[in-house]
């Protein structure tokens, strides 16, 4: 039974007229704020933080508190619109719309073999029950270009602590002697974990902060190390050279539990304080002061931040920082870098069809493609424009705005353009959304079924429903998009669920839940309880079944097997003919609070709290060039340049500028590279790069 055989799943349910007291889980971002929301006849008027929900204890931010704002903000979309002849848009039915959207990927499917599609999902679909079912289609429509978000975000990190220990583990803020915030912001990211940060601070535990910029939480540590943007790796290395000089790291964890002790021990030679004072303008003593303070905590924890992937040596960074947390014994112990598991939900996967082509990426990048099983979406631009390795000739975008979140946001644009088709699946007219032939508005978080899970954020992880609460003005969920599509293409018997809540009582079959059951448990279902140290019965999950700071799998595969360093592409140091020219450090991509990348800056009382983009400059730099605060100014790169404001901040490292991306305005990633990318996870450098800057 197709869409059009069928009421709209979608419609609304029986709700009473007014109801005080619904809990569920924010769904904007990852955090796992437990809210409570009124409604007044059907429609959302108020959140609050719910006090009572074991993750975010009441917490919530400006973002959830608008939420009733963002549903009525005038440019959400209220039908599907498809391009016409004459570059007009016009609304359309939903029939017709999926009609559009099924035959124009069987058209490109039979004219240029499936490969020619590529599906994208976005941070908005992360976490989100509709992404295996993307992915799960595009096997069987018979393309392996399904990618994610985490072709620039989390997964190079996660890459580097899947090599190193099997898994990515999480901090035990609770019972931490000393937490390093690296390259991370929780207060704008996080803000949850600010308070279990705050609590452990009064019990004595050290903080230290590395980042370039002073955030409020680096005002309130113990040690913040500003270093020049894209240096991370040589931190890390340096913190090893003085642990292991001085023999700070534990021998007996090292002995048995690691691989490779003796060749860190020859890479960490080269790099003393002095050398990476000089390579970080983070000065020696500093670097011997955090390194022997870390490693003399009894228990201590490293949170890695996304800023540190965003480097063109982002994941041998990553792979530094796991060695560091290794050989000081802080894995898996009360306090350390603990290791939990997600929820046993029921696999999705489907086998690739035979004959199926290599995924985009997968050429340049195997480790990427091989543990995250997607394509590097960073090349798309070049499949479109180049036709390398083969021709890209259709797009799907769900929760993602790459004119505005990828990097070379020119060439992206340009690549766009030359589509024979583009299909976006968001609420609003994004700034992609205005290059599309046919946009697909779907429901809020709130209008439909979710699963939440907390294990990459609480010791005791849950997982939970956040169920429908309103009917979001009858649109569709993303699931039921994909569902929809996935009938439309002949593809029913893989997807015989006819509603959410018989999906998520499927994927639920290994814990013996259903939905009813998650329905009755607001605070979640606590599938795991942690235990210390579970390495002594069970090994780690790697081929030696040790920490593997020699990585076999790294050198099988033709990288340096041993944490490294290399300079960014461009830099300072390894550029100095563009660093003449462009002499400024520029890092890109800092969070505000109020948006998510480039989400809901058309909320009115989040747009009055930063109604404008900013370039953020230290008063002594701004001297040297003749620049006033507040000026418009222009900022520029070797991709292009673009206009803003300058503002000053003393907090931040002198020669280094930044600026928060997703802005339509003033698009950051005009001013980003899509070319140089890190060699294994094929990552952009958007956190270090060139610029200059000059008065408008």
């Amino acid at each position: 039974m197709t869409y059009s055989d069928q009421p709209a799943p979608w419609s609304p349910g029986e709700r009473p007229e007014e109801f005080t007291g619904n809990r569920t889980v924010c769904g904007i971002c990852s955090g796992t704020c437990g809210m409570t929301l009124k409604l007044v006849n059907g429609e959302l008027s108020a959140t609050e933080g719910d006090s009572e929900h074991p993750v975010s204890r009441g917490h919530i931010c400006p973002k959830a508190r608008a939420l009733p704002e963002m549903f009525r903000t005038p440019d959400r979309l209220p039908h599907p619109v498809r391009r016409a002849g004459s570059g007009a848009w016009e609304e359309i039915s939903w029939d017709e719309a999926f009609a559009v959207l099924s035959q124009e990927l069987d058209r490109i499917g039979r004219k240029y073999g499936p490969e020619a599609l590529a599906v994208h999902v976005g941070h908005a679909g992360v976490g989100k029950e509709f992404l295996p079912y993307a992915e799960r289609f595009c096997a069987l429509y018979g393309t392996p270009n399904f990618s994610t978000c985490g072709s620039h975000c989390y997964e190079s990190k996660s890459m580097a602590n899947m090599v190193t220990f099997g898994k990515m583990p999480i901090g035990d803020y609770a019972r931490s002697k000393c937490i390093v915030l690296w390259g991370k912001n929780p207060g704008s990211s996080a803000p949850s974990l600010v308070n279990e940060i705050a609590e452990a601070r009064k019990r004595g535990c050290a903080l230290i902060v590395i980042d370039p910029r002073r955030m409020p939480l680096a005002e309130k540590a113990d040690l913040h190390l500003q270093l020049r943007p894209g240096t991370d790796g040589a931190l890390a290395l340096g913190f090893l050279h003085v642990i292991v000089r001085e023999q700070l790291y534990d021998k007996d964890f090292v002995e048995r539990w690691t691989v490779g002790f003796d060749a860190l021990c020859q890479a960490v030679e080269a790099y003393p304080p002095e050398e990476v004072e000089r390579i970080t303008r983070v000065p020696a003593g500093q670097v011997q002061e955090a390194a022997r303070l870390f490693a003399s905590a009894p228990a201590a924890c490293i949170s890695l931040g996304v800023a540190v992937e965003l480097s063109t040596n982002g994941f041998q960074a990553a792979r530094g920082v796991a060695a560091l947390q290794a050989i000081t014994g802080n894995l898996d112990i009360a306090g350390g870098a603990v290791f939990l598991n997600e929820a046993p939900l029921s696999d999705l996967q489907l086998p690739p069809l035979s004959g199926v082509k290599q995924a985009i990426g997968a050429d340049e990048y195997p480790l990427f493609h091989r543990i995250s099983r997607n394509a590097q979406a960073n090349l798309y631009a070049r499949a479109i424009l180049e036709e390398k390795p083969y021709p890209l000739k259709g797009l799907v975008v769900a929760g993602s705005n790459p004119v505005l979140t990828w990097p070379n946001a020119r060439r992206v644009r340009e690549a766009l353009s030359k589509l024979e088709f583009l299909a976006v699946i968001d609420p609003v007219m994004t700034a992609t959304a205005r290059q599309a032939h046919l946009v697909l508005p779907c429901a809020s978080f709130l209008g439909g079924d979710e699963l939440w899970e907390s294990s990459h954020l609480s010791l005791e992880p849950r997982i939970g429903l956040a169920p429908k609460i309103c009917n979001d003005g009858g649109l569709p969920t993303h699931w039921e998009i994909w569902r929809e599509i996935a009938v439309r293409m002949g593809h029913s018997d893989f997807f015989p669920w006819s509603t959410e809540e018989e999906a998520i009582t499927f994927r639920l079959q290994a814990l013996e839940l259903t939905y009813d059951d998650l329905r009755d448990m607001p605070e979640g279902y606590n599938y795991y309880r942690w235990t210390a140290k579970k390495y002594e019965k069970e090994g780690f999950n790697t081929d030696s079944g040790k920490v593997e700071i020699y990585s076999g799998l790294l050198e099988r595969h033709g990288y340096d097997p041993v944490p490294s360093y290399a300079e960014p592409a461009e830099s300072p140091l390894s550029t100095p003919h563009v660093a003449s020219l462009f002499p400024l450090v520029l890092t890109t991509g800092a969070r505000r609070l109020e948006y998510l990348h480039s989400r809901f800056r058309n909320v009115d009382s989040l747009r009055t709290r930063v109604p404008e983009p900013y370039v953020e400059i230290h008063p002594s730099t701004a001297d040297g060039l003749g620049l006033k605060d507040g000026d418009m100014v222009l900022v520029e790169t070797l991709r292009g340049g673009i206009e803003i404001r300058a503002r000053y901040t003393p907090s931040i490292l002198p020669g280094v500028v930044s600026m928060s991306h997703g802005w339509d305005e003033a698009n950051a990633n005009i001013l980003t590279d899509d070319a140089c990318l890190d060699p294994i996870s094929g990552f952009p450098g958007g956190r270090c790069l060139l610029a200059r800057i000059a008065r408008e």
